[in-house]
């Protein structure tokens, strides 16, 4: 698809990126005397958000900006390589119901590339070859662990795994430098955070084989083999990578190697605030409110809490603005 078939999508993007959340407004929420006023100044920026109850409005709000950049996409499987995560989600939502005899009524996730149902369904009645063709080996491999082993941190290692690499597949179909670049970075990322969980809880290697994906930041095969020789190993291989940050941010939590993720992302996706025409703009929008959302849950959760504003400042995550 030719980039100019976006020229009207990116123009409807544009006039919606004025209602992001800017650095200074987000500063004065932070610093806005309590939960109550925290709302009040968000109710101005168009989130509906009535008591306590702020999870359904940022909800909300992710929800409506998925109808708008799905009403405007002139080819929605552009789409698919960050859509796909969760149907892979879906898929171990409806393998452990199936597994354990539970309901999974709101557990399944959206948007998504296929439909929520159809993965139950068939994942249910254990029609594998009716799944979209993408799932079908994580399905049976994941499927087979659990029936087998019990082992449900392998299945959803598996399961991970694959949806990582459809991404990736997904990208590439995409033709956009950015997307590419987004994918291979967030599979990089996870699969450096996979490992260092590996490391902390003694995963054996055969386990890392199967959970770490090939990307392009670096050799599947030699970053398995650092993990396999413990932290200080792992981080000495991160600091010949492009990820050296990784390190740094691991040593002082998980938390703040998510933040070091996002921020990453970020960047990436800020390099195509400029391009006119092409999925860039919808990408980066889509991910500019997933950020903003983020960035409110942590405040909003602080404020309910107590958490100095300090302490909620130093989680904040960049700002595509």
């Amino acid at each position: 698809m030719k980039d100019t078939e976006y020229a009207y999508a990116v123009a409807r993007i544009r006039a919606n990126e004025t209602k992001l959340i800017s650095g200074s407004e987000l500063s004065a929420v932070i610093s806005a005397a309590g939960y109550n006023e925290c709302v009040r100044r968000l109710k101005e920026k168009g989130y509906e958000i009535e008591g306590s109850d702020y999870l359904s409005a940022l909800e909300k709000k992710l929800s409506n900006t998925w109808e708008l950049i799905e009403s405007v996409l002139p080819d929605r499987s552009q789409f698919n390589s960050v859509l796909i995560k969760n149907d892979f989600h879906n898929l171990k939502v409806a393998l452990k119901a199936l597994v354990s005899d539970k309901s999974a009524d709101g557990l399944f996730a959206s948007p998504s590339v296929y439909s929520p149902a159809e993965i139950k369904k068939y994942v249910f009645s254990r029609e594998n070859e009716c799944l979209p063709e993408e799932l079908r080996h994580a399905d049976r491999s994941a499927y087979r662990i659990l029936t087998k082993t019990g082992f449900a941190a392998l299945s959803d290692a598996v399961i991970d795994r694959a949806s990582l690499e459809c991404s990736l597949a997904f990208a590439k179909k995409a033709d956009n430098e950015i997307m590419l670049k987004f994918a291979e970075a967030k599979a990089a990322l996870t699969d450096i955070k996979v490992l260092y969980r590996c490391v902390l809880t003694g995963k054996a290697k055969s386990f890392m084989e199967r959970a770490v994906c090939e990307c392009s930041s670096f050799s599947k095969k030699d970053i398995i083999e650092a993990a396999d020789g413990g932290k200080e190993a792992l981080f000495e291989f991160l600091s010949h990578t492009p990820f050296s940050g990784a390190a740094d941010a691991l040593k002082e939590s998980a938390s703040e190697f998510e933040k070091y993720v996002d921020d990453i992302l970020t960047d990436i996706l800020s390099v195509g605030k400029s391009e006119a025409f092409g999925i860039s703009a919808l990408l980066g929008y889509y991910f500019a409110v997933n950020t903003e959302i983020m960035n409110l849950r942590i405040i909003l959760s602080g404020k309910l809490n107590g958490l100095p504003d300090g302490e909620i400042r130093e989680r904040m995550r960049k700002l595509y603005v």
